[in-house]
């Protein structure tokens, strides 16, 4: 029998959306279509400068829309939340998709889980003509290898700082968080607009601050195309280059991970040191070997930084050395 004193908690779903005219009510039908439904749809316009706000008007009152000037994703993602009247916001980028399963899951856990502060979905990346495998599946051996990936949603992943640095999988679709806690710890920081894994910052406070959840079943669907920021992985790097750098500055509550965090660092400038080397772009290759917390001792990474320090007229002929195949 149902538990009377039971207490279903009320779910928003937040959709942020810029000139997504031509995406959008593929994943407004994604939201309306869930088993069990939102309390309320919030789609902020962000200043569109297409048809957005035309596709929007179709569907009546079944959303509300909020149309802002242009801010950026995170204002936006901060207007919606804030106008919330449930107990949680649930996001949804506006050019992905919910499964229909989506929220009775988390409305059920949720339900049962009252300390959980902030739950996040494994998800599925897709394109016109693929579905790819789940986000969990790609990430390297020996770092999430004892969540199983069996339908299941974990509390208090031990060590969630040190995993997400080494291989991220918290993403805004999907995420759900509590509205006290949103408000407590802070929304999307609109300084990063423009930065690649913009979303990653606020990550790292949640995770620090807050009782993190991660359900392994794939309840969203990432959409892959050439208008979606996450498509430059180079760019990608750098932005979390970036924020780790100003969390380092900013952020407290780092400490227990500060190894894990000095060693994604590095890892991440390697990354980015390696494909700027590649393209020729010498100043940013010089500048991400700045970064580093403790520079590689290999001898090609050695061989890349005397090419970098050598007189410019010599400059780009080793480099194409480095280059022949």
């Amino acid at each position: 029998m149902p538990d009377p004193l039971r207490t279903e908690p009320s779910f928003s779903l937040v959709i942020p959306a810029y000139n997504r005219a031509h995406l959008i009510g593929e994943t407004i039908d994604s939201a309306l279509n869930q088993h069990t439904p939102f309390a309320e749809i919030i789609v902020v316009d962000d200043g569109s400068t297409d048809n957005t706000l035309e596709v929007l008007e179709r569907y009546g009152d079944r959303i509300t829309v909020i149309a802002t000037p242009n801010r950026g994703v995170q204002s936006a993602r901060n207007t919606g939340i804030r106008a919330a009247k449930s107990d949680y916001a649930t996001l949804c980028d506006s050019d992905d998709l919910l499964e229909p399963g989506f929220l009775t899951m988390f409305s059920r856990w949720l339900a049962d889980n009252s300390a959980c502060d902030v739950l996040y979905s494994n998800f599925l990346s897709f394109n016109q003509s693929t579905v790819f495998r789940d986000r969990l599946s790609y990430a390297p051996a020996g770092v999430y290898d004892d969540l199983p990936a069996n339908d299941a949603v974990w509390l208090d992943v031990p060590d969630l700082l040190a995993r997400v640095i080494k291989f991220q999988v918290l993403f805004p679709t999907g995420s759900t968080v509590r509205r006290a806690i949103y408000d407590e710890i802070g929304g999307y920081d609109p300084a990063f607009n423009g930065v690649g894994a913009e979303d990653f910052e606020f990550v790292l406070r949640a995770v620090v601050r807050a009782k993190v959840g991660f359900c392994t079943r794939p309840l969203a669907r990432i959409r892959r195309h050439d208008g979606n920021d996450s498509s430059d992985q180079l760019r990608q790097v750098q932005g979390e280059i970036t924020i780790m750098e100003y969390a380092l500055q900013h952020h407290g509550g780092l400490e227990a991970a500060r190894s894990a965090f000095d060693a994604g660092m590095d890892e991440k400038c390697a990354y980015v040191f390696d494909a700027a080397f590649a393209r020729g772009d010498f100043a940013l290759a010089s500048q991400t070997v700045k970064k580093f917390i403790k520079q590689p001792e290999d001898k090609r990474f050695k061989i890349k930084h005397a090419i970098l320090n050598s007189p410019s007229f010599v400059r780009r002929p080793l480099w194409r050395l480095t280059q022949a195949r």
